[in-house]
């Protein structure tokens, strides 16, 4: 083993065992997210789960990042601010012992918008430049689908900038907690009612146009059936409106988000490549390690 990576969310545990140039030698994965772990026994949780690896080699590295870096992870890593390479990223890194291992939280990012006004994210730019280093390029807008949904500009190596769009916590809302979602009748695919909530959520502010799914829904032109692929439409669409200027994006989803998001893209023109997360996120990890580590891991 070269070292362990770790991808630790709010949800979900996973971790790697990783080999020479790259290879998964065993993983593990489980439920025990940052909500799970009672009275903050991170490294207990760590030990549960990798103990069987550190005992092999008293030496061996962990690298962890997503939010267990967080505010509410296990040890806050403070964000790297944009723009910024790999080398920036790891150089923020947030090191530590476990047990007697070397160990280290990758720090997440942050930029700020036109109008002087934070975002971040953790784990993500991980993905972001594991993603680059898969396809080999430099220059991408890169979009990672999910509760809090990322646009990225790489430029030249670097993460230039990014934005968030709160598009799954909302999209959850509306369809669970609102006046608009409570006239829906399940979550069935509907290709046509997505279309055109797309275009209305390109064309129109999002608060006007969410609204539009409850009262063409009580007008009868858009059956019960078919407002939650309507409203993802509309929600997505928003998303679209402020993508960056790209001929291709690249996206990172798989299942459903990657059909809405491929068949978004499509409408619009842009070509699209599909990275899986995991696949990124392992790649991303080593890069870091190897920088961090690179007595043990190559590059």
């Amino acid at each position: 083993m070269d070292f362990i990576a770790v991808d630790w969310g709010s949800t979900r545990f996973r971790a790697w065992s990783m080999g020479a140039d790259g290879d998964v030698l065993d993983s593990v994965e489980s439920d025990t997210g940052l909500k799970a772990v009672e009275g903050g026994r991170f490294e207990a949780a760590l030990m549960t789960a990798c103990g069987d690896w550190l005992a092999r080699d008293p030496g061996l590295p962990i690298l962890m990042s997503g939010m267990v870096g967080s505010r509410a992870g296990w040890k806050e890593a403070p964000y790297c601010l944009c723009p910024a390479d790999l080398a920036a990223v790891t150089a923020d890194a947030l090191r530590f012992e476990v047990a007697g291992h070397p160990a280290a939280i990758l720090p997440g990012a942050t930029c700020d918008d036109a109008l002087g006004h934070a975002d971040v994210m953790r784990g993500e730019e991980v993905q972001i430049f594991g993603a680059a280093g898969l396809l080999g390029v430099e220059d991408a807008v890169i979009c990672i689908p999910g509760t809090h949904s990322k646009w990225a500009r790489l430029e030249g190596g670097r993460l230039a900038g990014f934005e968030t769009h709160m598009t799954g916590e909302i999209f959850a809302l509306l369809r669970n907690q609102s006046l608009v979602g409570a006239l829906a009748e399940g979550d069935a695919d509907d290709p046509a009612a997505f279309r055109d909530g797309l275009a209305h959520g390109m064309a129109t502010p999002l608060a006007h146009a969410a609204f539009a799914a409850r009262a063409d829904a009580l007008r009868g032109t858009l059956p019960a059936t078919s407002i939650s692929a309507f409203l993802s439409g509309v929600l997505i669409g928003a998303e679209l409106a402020r993508r960056p200027e790209a001929d291709e994006v690249v996206l990172m989803a798989t299942g459903i988000l990657a059909e809405r998001y491929g068949a978004a893209l499509d409408h619009v023109g842009a070509e699209v490549r599909f990275v899986d997360a995991k696949d990124a996120t392992r790649a991303g990890q080593i890069r870091a390690a190897a920088t961090l580590w690179p007595e043990r891991v190559p590059a």
